[in-house]
């Protein structure tokens, strides 16, 4: 006895018709959106004193994972126990972060505030490999925009 086995051809999100960069630019979009945001967030906090930085930043990162939590609910993705126990962990991890960068000087809370990007960032793409909580866009931009952030604090410190 022979089987055969056939697998398709293309595992790829179906074709646009388009190649090359403008290809890319269509399937990574969310990728573009998090620079535009980035790049609008930093012009905004730019001209504020480093503590109103730091402190912004820090709320941030909480806010990042409160978004999870809140969306991963309203989705109907938290109702397994282990599922709201991650999701509440996050809040609490990231918030100990924000609490932690607030209440060191300036220079040490840019490293605080990078790390915690950084997490965040990671912890964005546990959620886009895992396809859960949130959408696969949202956690792609997020994941973009934090690493930028965390960039920006590890390299030009607060702007």
């Amino acid at each position: 006895m022979t089987s055969t086995v056939t697998t398709p051809t293309e595992t790829a999100a179906p074709s646009t018709g388009r190649t090359g960069l403008p290809a890319v630019l269509a399937r990574r979009w969310p990728t573009g959106v998090a620079f535009v945001a980035t790049a609008a967030s930093l012009t905004l906090l730019s001209p504020l004193p480093e503590q109103v930085q730091v402190w912004t930043s820090a709320w941030c990162v909480l806010l990042a994972a409160v978004i999870y939590l809140t969306w991963g609910t309203a989705r109907g993705e938290l109702a397994a126990r282990r599922w709201l126990t991650a999701q509440t962990t996050g809040v609490l991890a990231f918030g100990a972060i924000a609490i932690t960068a607030v209440a060191v000087d300036p220079d040490a809370a840019r490293y605080v505030l990078a790390a915690g990007w950084t997490a965040h960032a990671a912890w964005d793409a546990l959620h886009h490999r895992l396809g859960r909580v949130v959408p696969r866009w949202y956690a792609e931009t997020c994941l973009v925009a934090d690493l930028c952030l965390a960039t920006v604090l590890l390299t030009v410190g607060l702007v």
